[in-house]
């Protein structure tokens, strides 16, 4: 997992920016050749503005924030990176930090690293994900104008509740599973927005 999260990594932060270097090799000198100076062009690849949009995707976004480390390595796992990437959206991903994943007990810990989860993993980090790109003056505003909260619609289908809590804004999912945006979020993608958030939508 560990060398398809760095192979990932390294496409998605360089997509925008790989240089083809044509460089040519001197040939072998035969007996009484003369040896000449050879000027050898290297020829820069121009991005494609697909790859420039995958370079600042919200799945970018995730994988360039070492806070987000735990997060975008279990996308990987699953598979669904791709929509992240690739996908115009816009999408609004609440990412829970590395610390949310270290509050697990042992048990849930678990049940993200066996294989035969996949599918109820894959249904979990969906729910993190929304359609439409909400910053947090976006998501106040909303709360604000539907008294007290609204509903928004992941990509696993499920709906997400937005509200607040004192000074802060929280999100709950139809289990009751609640999680609350930190400081560190309207991270802007090409694709969409990133919250960071301090626990999983998970139920107990």
């Amino acid at each position: 997992m560990k060398y398809i999260y760095r192979s990932l990594l390294v496409f998605t932060v360089f997509a925008a920016f790989i240089a083809c270097k044509n460089d040519a090799k001197e040939p072998a000198m035969e007996d009484g050749q003369v040896k000449t100076d050879t000027v050898v062009k290297k020829v820069r690849k121009v991005p494609t503005e697909e790859e420039k949009a995958q370079a600042k995707s919200v799945m970018a976004v995730v994988m360039m924030n070492p806070d987000l480390k735990a997060f975008a390595s279990h996308l990987v796992t699953v598979g669904i990176t791709d929509i992240l990437l690739k996908e115009k959206g816009p999408y609004t991903v609440f990412a829970p930090t590395n610390a949310a994943f270290e509050q697990l007990d042992e048990a849930k810990k678990k049940r993200f690293l066996n294989p035969k989860n996949r599918e109820t993993l894959m249904a979990i980090l969906k729910s993190h994900v929304v359609q439409g790109s909400f910053d947090s003056a976006t998501l106040l505003e909303n709360i604000k104008s539907n008294k007290g909260s609204f509903v928004l619609q992941t990509i696993s289908g499920e709906s997400l509740t937005v509200s607040k809590s004192g000074r802060n804004i929280v999100v709950t999912n139809t289990t009751g599973a609640k999680a609350m945006l930190l400081d560190k979020g309207d991270i802007l993608g090409s694709n969409g927005m990133v919250h960071t958030v301090g626990s999983l939508l998970m139920k107990d």
